[in-house]
């Protein structure tokens, strides 16, 4: 089998909810996904999804993706794509940066192999390990009445797991966090996501301010792994890293300073094939994993899901199933139930229907052999 060609589509990937927010001022009403279709001589296609989260988020835009893909694609046009390990190093080869292109690429692939061989993905992962993945939401800024009663919203929906957003005033954002906390349930997943916002005088602050009797994660307080674990280590707080983890050295190098958890999104770390290599470190080294992407719909959900199926029930945190979020769904996928959780497709490949492409209109660019 040999890839024979490679088309990029593009589709605004919408927030349902009105204004996504995160620390420093950054809001989404919806981001540019990036869709592409890869091709093969045996008559298999396999599709993927990506949306980079602007472009002061990660090092990555899309602009500067679809730029990649264009470098990228000309360099895996005849190799099989049923060894994504091996498309992955080329890719290393050709080009440094382009993670997130490299990533859907790469995703795509895993598609492909899927297919070929009759199964999900989530079992050439290791096996389905979880028949019902728990969920999570993301709870935003905004005056605590109104963020109080989102929170209650989501819980309504079956959620089990709300990821808070914090990273301004560390003052403001404990009133915020313990006003929700106070008002949820036992046994509802939390934790605080300051997405490397504050710097450790903001950290500590807010962690005191919280006060000892709620004890929830932070993820990624601070920009760096050092600072994010001196957080842990003056506040007793477990400590969640994501913006800063990339590769197997930023893993070992966070569980030796104590880190205890990890946000696996597919397209910061290259992808399915190098995400499972990291989960599989994080939970031999008894961390948590949240399983997660910058943005998308249908597609991303579907994948972030083929990873999530596959981790080990008990260091699995939760998922995140963009569909619940954001629109159009360009794809037939599992949506969450009403107890919060999510079961994967036993479809073969990452598990979605046929792709809508009258949502995608015009091909941005098509590499062919």
């Amino acid at each position: 089998m040999r890839i024979t060609d490679i088309t990029a589509f593009s589709y605004k990937a919408n927030y349902k909810y009105g204004v996504h927010t995160m620390s420093g001022g950054r809001t989404s009403t919806g981001e540019p996904s990036i869709v592409i279709r890869v091709r093969t001589d045996s008559g298999i296609e396999g599709w993927a999804e990506n949306a980079p989260l602007g472009s002061d988020y990660l090092p990555s835009s899309f602009t500067g993706e679809i730029a990649a893909l264009k470098k990228l694609c000309p360099q895996i046009i005849g190799l099989d794509p049923r060894s994504p390990a091996a498309i992955s190093a080329v890719m290393d080869r050709a080009m440094m940066s382009g993670i997130a292109a490299k990533s859907v690429i790469d995703i795509a692939c895993w598609d492909i192999l899927g297919k070929a061989v009759g199964l999900p993905a989530h079992v050439l992962l290791g096996g389905r390990l979880s028949d019902k993945s728990p969920a999570f939401s993301v709870i935003g800024f905004g005056e605590i009445p109104n963020i109080v009663k989102k929170a209650q919203a989501e819980l309504d929906k079956g959620v089990i797991a709300l990821q808070l957003k914090v990273g301004d005033d560390p003052l403001v954002d404990a009133r915020r966090v313990r006003a929700i906390c106070e008002a949820l349930p036992e046994g509802i997943k939390v934790w605080a996501d300051a997405n490397a916002s504050w710097n450790l005088d903001h950290a500590i602050t807010f962690a005191r301010a919280l006060g000892r009797d709620i004890t929830i994660p932070l993820e990624q307080p601070c920009r760096s792994l050092s600072d994010c674990a001196e957080v842990g280590r003056r506040t007793g707080l477990p400590v969640i890293l994501d913006e800063c983890v990339f590769t197997m050295a930023d893993i070992v190098a966070a569980h030796g300073a104590g880190i205890t958890g990890v946000n696996i999104k597919l397209s910061r770390v290259g992808g399915i094939t190098k995400a499972r290599i990291l989960r599989d470190a994080a939970v031999a080294l008894e961390m948590m994993v949240n399983v997660d992407d910058t943005w998308g719909c249908a597609l991303t959900t579907a994948q972030n899901l083929q990873l999530a199926a596959s981790t080990r029930p008990d260091r699995l945190r939760a998922v995140d199933l963009f569909a619940e979020w954001t629109n159009p769904l360009i794809s037939d996928i599992p949506r969450m139930q009403a107890d919060g959780r999510i079961t994967p497709a036993s479809l073969p490949g990452n598990g979605f229907g046929p792709v809508n492409v009258e949502f995608l209109g015009e091909p941005l660019f098509q590499i062919t052999a």
